[in-house]
């Protein structure tokens, strides 16, 4: 169950006045972060040594040594397992300080999963060490008197990139697919913008010059979802978030996600839940 029963879930902000922070998981230890809370930033936390839980958008995982959770922002989790590792904070404003950069980030989104994914990634030891060492030379660049925005940037995507060849190696060791399609990638982004007010398969379509039958084909593909079950999908963790985090009514957080009928909004929760809005909440606050 989760513990915080505050009305609104707090929001944990980099602890710093910059855009980019690295940090051993050991030195920085507060209440927030056994609480459920969410962050302004993205979050990159391995594990080197784990045990006990990650709670990761109400999903619990079982903490092992080098494990991998990257964090997008607005994502709620919770910290239950004494651990050891590094912690990567960064903004966007940090990543696409240059206009060359704009999309450059969004290529790395497969990774940072909020709401949509294959969880936490297993590192190998070799790469292991190449991670250490990229972080060692990050923390030797943020505390250098010379310190460059554009050689941290350089040695965060060599870490993001294998960190996508760690993902695809445990793909398809538990014989899942993993296939990455750059419109899959623009339909996440588009859908975070818009699910509270568009739910039509057709508005996204529209966006690509696509008819809905060849946009679900191609979502298929890549996510074994049709674009439908990926807009209800955000939805659903959307309305989860409100019900276990909030005081808003369940009338209240209906019209803030765009449906128009209380009573269809609850039979949509609970035909994609196997459960009301209320009793999620009641549920939650046992």
């Amino acid at each position: 169950m989760l513990v915080n029963k505050s009305p609104d879930i707090p929001y944990q902000e980099l602890p710093f006045t910059g855009q980019f922070h690295i940090f051993p998981l050991g030195s920085f230890s507060n209440a927030l972060t056994h609480e459920p809370h969410r962050h302004d930033h993205f979050q990159i936390i391995w594990f080197t040594k784990a045990a006990g839980r990650h709670m990761v958008d109400f999903v619990w995982y079982e903490m092992e040594d080098n494990m991998v959770f990257l964090l997008r922002p607005g994502q709620v989790h919770q910290l239950d397992c004494d651990r050891e590792g590094t912690s990567i904070m960064f903004t966007e404003k940090f990543y696409f300080a240059n206009k060359n950069d704009q999309g450059t980030l969004y290529d790395f989104t497969y990774l940072f999963n909020s709401w949509h994914g294959y969880g936490p990634i297993r590192l190998g030891t070799c790469v292991s060490e190449s991670l250490a060492l990229l972080s060692q030379l990050m923390e030797r660049e943020v505390t250098g008197t010379a310190c460059s925005r554009s050689v941290i940037k350089h040695y965060l995507n060599a870490f993001l990139l294998l960190l996508e060849r760690e993902k695809k190696r445990n793909a398809a060791e538990t014989m899942m697919p993993y296939q990455h399609d750059a419109r899959v990638v623009q339909l996440r982004r588009l859908i975070e913008e818009h699910f509270r007010t568009e739910h039509q398969v057709g508005f996204y379509a529209n966006t690509f010059a696509l008819t809905p039958k060849r946009l679900n084909e191609i979502t298929k593909e890549s996510t074994s979802c049709t674009v439908t079950e990926l807009l209800h999908e955000r939805l659903v963790l959307e309305a989860k978030r409100s019900l276990a985090f909030s005081h808003k009514s369940v009338k209240e957080i209906c019209y803030e996600l765009g449906f128009e009928d209380p009573a269809y909004f609850s039979r949509f929760f609970k035909n994609n839940t196997g459960i009301s809005p209320q009793d999620f909440r009641d549920m939650m606050f046992k």
